[in-house]
This record gives structure tokens, sequence and C-alpha cells, in this order.
């Protein structure tokens, strides 16, 4: 297929993000072997590599996932690795950025613009806020599958 028929040449076409999970050092998105490791403990080095990658101040990420900086410190000073609790939390994090650069077909730049904004169908509420309770992933992650579907209301 010629790159004259949609216009766009391979070069103009935007590259997917790599999954979070995958640079954030995990070993997978989901799964067994997500659930082994959160009950192992990420590495705390995972945090870094978040920080690294969303370009989000490190406190920034430890408030979001409820991670008090001593604690963070302790952990990186003890074993390097985060608790179970902890690493759940990095990984609700991870999971709903990885399903909103999806809906926005591997822009995870216009993802994370999405997830810091307010949204209507979550009582105004910024995505990222709700992030810091399973009950508030499981309704951005709801909204998230009704706006890929084209369901709006």
């Amino acid at each position: 297929m010629s790159s004259k028929i949609t216009g766009l040449s391979s070069s103009q076409m935007k590259q997917p993000a790599t999954p979070l999970w995958e640079s954030a050092g995990l070993p997978a998105g989901s799964g067994v072997s997500l659930l082994n490791a959160i009950q192992k403990g990420f590495p705390v080095d995972s945090i870094n590599r978040l920080n690294t990658e969303l370009g989000w101040p490190k406190m920034v990420l430890l408030e979001i996932m409820g991670i008090n900086e001593r604690n963070y410190a302790r952990r990186k000073a003890g074993n390097g690795l985060l608790k179970s609790d902890e690493s759940e939390r990095v990984a609700r994090l991870v999971r709903t950025i990885d399903a909103a650069t999806d809906l926005f077909e591997g822009d995870r730049v216009s993802a994370l613009d999405w997830i810091t904004r307010p949204a209507p169908a979550l009582a105004g509420s910024r995505p990222l806020e709700l992030l810091s309770s399973e009950a508030g992933a499981v309704e951005v992650n709801r909204l998230i599958g009704r706006l890929q579907h084209g369901v709006f209301s």
C-alpha cells in the first residue's frame, strides 16, 4: 500500500507509546505474573522509572499512589521493594494510564492530558484524583471502556 493513498509518510505517523508497565520495569500489565510481582513487591525503582517516563514530580506520584515519602525512603534503603499494597496502587495507576493511552490510540501525551482534566462523566472529578481508591479506578476504567465503544452517557 502506497503512502500516497493515506497522505502520510511513515515518518509522519505517530508510533504508539511503549506500554507504561514495560517502561516501569514491571513483569506484565496483567495476569499471574503481575499478581506474583505485586505479592512479592515491586522494586522501588519502578517509581523512579514512572517519574522519568511520565515527567511528573516524584512527590506527585507518591501522593497519587498513597505512598508516604518516609516509607518510600525506608523501602529504598532497605530491601528495595515496595509492600504489596503499595505495589497494587502502582499497578492501578499504570493499568489506567495504559488504558487511557489505548483510548487515545497510543498517544500518551493526550492520555495524560485527559487523565488530569475534569471529566463531566465523573461528576467533574479528574480521573487521576479517583485513582487513590480501587472503586475510583474502576469508575475511571469503566469510563474509558465506554468511550472506546462510543457510549458517551
